[in-house]
């Protein structure tokens, strides 16, 4: 053997022994949660289990979530067939699992699955979704609420509610309540009401010092109301869109309160209303009469 086949093998000895010394030694994996990286409280663990067990004897498709604190430099599709081999699964259930790694110290997840499965998860966008999932709650306090959602997400794959590929209708609402879409139409519902009645009262007051007829107060109040309430929806549609179904009806509610509010003559009578009016002299109060004392 000649002097450079010598140093030919002795450096692919060399590279496969480096190789080796940063693969990451896998423990006996469990069929559900195996948190080596500490990302789980123990309750939160205890709560997962329960999940996953449940879906896999509702569904007959198994669901694991393994977390690591680092791939070491190995390559991460070879990291995750080795973890999935080691999975505690024969090789017909091997065909319907889903195997979730979370690489902890680089922030990142993988997955790995079985034949059956793989239709459904195209790649990379699986990878995304799943990454967009677990980011929201990564370096924070608790990013093992980051993989009960993913987890979720593939609950919802599985079953056919939500799709890699494209959005579902149920997929868009969700997104909607996660982002505080919302939030727009709960604010413009009570607000709006209030905000017109307000209004219309102010409006009211206004009328009744400059002695304005009811009916045009009535008008000009409703026209307020609905003006009111075009606003507060048009400030509140920055946080989510909503129907028109919701618009009418909180129209239908601001336009009758504020005409009412414009009417202060009859719900801000008597002394405490701060309204000054014409009274008969004869109702005032005199000294003599010591008030009851």
């Amino acid at each position: 053997m000649s002097a450079v086949h010598v140093f030919a093998l002795t450096l692919w000895v060399n590279l496969m022994f480096y190789s080796m010394g940063f693969a990451v030694e896998l423990p006996k994996l469990k069929a559900f949660v195996n948190d080596l990286a500490g990302m789980i409280p123990q309750a939160s663990v205890d709560e997962l289990e329960q999940r996953l067990f449940r879906f896999r004897t509702e569904t007959g498709r198994s669901v694991t979530v393994l977390t690591v604190t680092s791939h070491e430099e190995e390559d991460i599709d070879a990291f995750g067939r080795k973890a999935f081999k080691s999975l505690p699964l024969n090789e017909q259930e091997l065909k319907n699992s889903f195997l979730l790694i979370v690489f902890r110290k680089e922030q990142i997840v993988d997955i790995q699955l079985g034949s059956d499965l793989r239709p459904l998860f195209p790649q990379p966008q699986a990878n995304h979704k799943l990454q967009a999932q677990l980011d929201l709650y990564f370096g924070g306090l608790r990013p093992d609420l980051g993989i009960h959602g993913a987890v979720h997400y593939v609950f919802k794959v599985i079953k056919g509610e939500f799709r890699v590929d494209g959005v579902t209708e149920e997929e868009k609402l969700e997104e909607q309540s996660k982002s505080g879409a919302g939030a727009g139409a709960v604010f413009a519902l009570f607000l709006a009401p209030f905000l017109a009645f307000f209004v219309g009262g102010a409006w009211g007051i206004y009328a009744t010092h400059r002695g304005i007829h009811t009916e045009t107060r009535l008008f000009v109040g409703a026209v307020f109301g609905g003006g009111t309430a075009k606003l507060v929806a048009t400030l509140m549609s920055a946080m989510g869109s909503y129907s028109d179904g919701l618009w009418y009806f909180i129209l239908v509610i601001s336009i009758p309160l504020a005409a009412f509010g414009s009417l202060t003559e009859y719900w801000m009578s008597g002394d405490w209303s701060g309204i000054p009016r014409d009274k008969d002299e004869s109702l005032k109060r005199k000294p003599s009469d010591k008030m009851g004392i």
